[in-house]
């Protein structure tokens, strides 16, 4: 029986996953789609079905014991506009929801492990990489309308540990996460929510890390304990650290901090192509051992890899968060 995430956090460290649509691409899924690794749910290719079983038993051997569900491209919207008709209501996308969430349960995870309800950002709709700019245009979006059929089906899940809201590039959509209203959708769920920025944790649309940090805490007295805390995910490995300690220090003295980091590599991704090139401006001599040391200095309750990191990565950020007392 699994502890209560909320008290596991207390004295543990979660191990997360790494890159899904990686370790799934390198087994020769094909992610050039706008669901991304989501697909073979809509098409049951048992071929690649048994890729996400496999891929998620790599991850656990390397020691992972949170684990996100394949639903970072599986919004409703994005549902409704790229499954050929396959779902058409929301009661084909709860359906559709229930069939991966009991697919990974039964198939893919242990009763010990806990798991992620994975909820990408608008940019995952708008499919063209703007996860690295939050640009989203002039027009008035409904973030909130948006989340709701997926963030209100996870929150009525048993199963579901966490709902976990990932890489938020725009000031505007992270803002109508920090809302009451956002929480009522989630229950009495725990969730977290986490950002995308630059190398010195600025948002990806440009806001400053002190605004960012500013509209936080504004935010905090309305928000419930079920918001366990903030994270960054799909920044470059290299600087996550300073990433989320510049952060941090913003929010002195504050109940809610950023304590999750998932990193990417620190490529460069092209949303036009889904491709990925080597970042000049990446640092060198940055080790995942190093990393997961410095974030666990940083009090970081979460610790795994985001695009392009691979179950040989999190076997690394194992390792030293077993040397933890305790752990």
């Amino acid at each position: 029986m699994r502890t209560p995430i909320a008290n596991y956090i207390k004295h543990h460290t979660l191990i997360l996953d790494g890159g899904q649509g990686t370790d799934l691409e390198e087994r020769g899924v094909d992610i050039g789609n706008p669901l991304w690794s989501t697909l073979p749910f809509l098409t049951r290719d048992e071929v690649q079905l048994q890729c996400i079983r496999e891929m998620y038993r790599s991850f656990k051997k390397a020691g992972a014991n949170a684990l996100m569900t394949v639903t970072y491209q599986a919004s409703y919207q994005s549902l409704l506009k790229y499954s050929n008709g396959k779902v058409a209501n929301e009661q084909d996308y709860k359906d559709f929801l229930n069939y991966i969430i009991s697919f990974t349960e039964k198939e893919c995870i242990s009763s010990n492990d806990y798991l992620i309800g994975s909820v990408g950002p608008y940019a995952g709709f708008l499919g063209n990489g703007v996860e690295y700019s939050g640009d989203y245009g002039p027009e008035e979006i409904d973030f909130l309308e948006y989340y709701r059929p997926q963030v209100s089906h996870f929150a009525t899940t048993d199963r579901i540990d966490v709902i976990g809201v990932e890489t938020i590039p725009n000031v505007d959509e992270f803002r109508s996460l920090l809302t009451p209203e956002f929480a009522a959708l989630c229950g009495t769920k725990p969730y977290y929510i986490s950002i995308t920025t630059d190398n010195e944790g600025n948002l990806r649309d440009g806001t400053s890390v002190r605004d960012l940090c500013r509209y936080i805490r504004q935010s905090i007295t309305a928000l419930p304990s079920s918001l366990l805390f903030l994270g960054v995910n799909c920044v470059d490995f290299t600087h996550c650290t300073s990433i989320v300690t510049n952060l941090n220090n913003n929010l002195s003295g504050s109940p809610l901090k950023f304590r999750a980091a998932y990193p990417n590599s620190g490529e460069i991704y092209d949303g036009t192509t889904y491709s990925w090139s080597p970042n000049p401006n990446s640092a060198s001599g940055s080790t995942w051992e190093n990393l997961t040391s410095s974030l666990l200095e940083e009090r970081c309750v979460m610790i795994g890899g985001c695009c392009r990191s691979s179950s040989r990565d999190i076997a690394l950020v194992s390792r030293v968060v077993q040397k933890q007392p305790g752990a």
